[in-house]
């Protein structure tokens, strides 16, 4: 599930996707899905500004990230998805079954617009294996706490703008019947090119027990094993709606300092750094990008170099 952004310098844009070839799902960044073995699909998108391909649309989707506008198009399998229009101001997607190449004629002058092709590469084979059970995306307005715990998947009401899970891997892990190895959560932050994968200890462990500290095999922090946290679990600070939560200390917002948190809904306290805006909708998901605990004020005041907001976030497990 690697991504790589498109480049601040000039000249063409390119980004690319993964995606499962057997099963998909969406996601803001990657693809992942449950299956017997895994094969994974990369697409390189180059774009070309303020140009759209008209005349061949076969989805339109409002209010996604120009990633999750990639994925959507590499989901569709079934219907052929060849390249995208996508209108950054307005979080417009357009899924078109045609390329440019196939009908030059097609691609317009559209200042609100730039179009993205789809330059699909071989699949390969990503080792060891892991099933995805849920996916979360950041600024869908859906609770990943409340998709995460619910009894049953609402696919109405949960499966909203990318979210997923998979209930029939979900519901056999909360009942004891699959045998977890391992369970891996993975952040991808598209604005970086990069996220933070966290592994944990499955072993006897329920939908909820296995984010623990104490059962933590592998993380990208330096300090976070040696370091005493305040709050570790996906229940989290529910005061402050505050979920799969890794936070070391509290100080009256500007002195709050942590690894991980997943911000649903506007806090009791509100802090700045976890407020949402119009460009940062609910839910946001923030992470430390240093090697260690980090001021989550420093969201503000230095910028996504420092605190990364991931665009989604997914669990996998390791099944023995």
């Amino acid at each position: 599930m690697m991504v790589a952004l498109p480049s601040a310098s000039g000249g063409s844009k390119v980004f690319k996707c993964d995606t499962n070839l057997l099963v998909s799902i969406v996601a803001c960044v990657a693809v992942v899905a449950c299956a017997s073995s895994w094969q994974w699909q990369e697409a390189t998108y180059a774009a070309q500004e303020h140009r759209a391909l008209v005349g061949h649309s076969i989805g339109n989707h409002s209010g996604v990230t120009q990633a999750l506008c990639a994925v959507l198009c590499l989901r569709e399998g079934d219907a052929q998805c060849r390249s995208f229009n996508y209108d950054k101001t307005g979080r417009t997607c357009q899924l078109n079954g045609a390329r440019v190449e196939e009908f030059p004629e097609s691609l317009v002058e559209d200042f609100d617009f730039s179009y993205y092709g789809a330059q699909l590469e071989e699949p390969y084979i990503d080792l060891p294996e892991f099933h995805t059970t849920p996916s979360g995306v950041a600024g869908n307005g859906v609770k990943m706490y409340d998709m995460w715990t619910a009894a049953t998947w609402d696919e109405t009401t949960m499966g909203v703008g990318g979210s997923w899970r998979d209930d029939s891997l979900y519901g056999s892990w909360n009942s004891g019947d699959l045998d977890i190895g391992r369970v891996k959560l993975s952040l991808c932050d598209a604005n970086n090119g990069s996220g933070a994968e966290l592994i944990f200890d499955g072993t006897g462990s329920d939908v909820s027990s296995w984010f623990s500290k104490d059962r933590l095999i592998s993380n990208p922090w330096q300090d976070l094993i040696s370091t005493a946290t305040n709050y570790f679990s996906i229940y989290g600070h529910p005061k402050e709606d505050r979920r799969f939560f890794i936070n070391r200390r509290y100080g009256s917002c500007v002195g709050d300092y942590g690894w991980l948190v997943v911000t649903e809904s506007n806090s009791h306290i509100d802090c700045d750094w976890d407020r949402s805006s119009a460009e940062y909708p609910y839910p946001i998901i923030l992470y430390s990008r240093t090697a260690g605990n980090v001021q989550w004020r420093k969201v503000i005041t230095e910028g996504t170099d420092t605190v990364g907001r991931a665009d989604y976030l997914t669990i996998h497990i390791d099944v023995e």
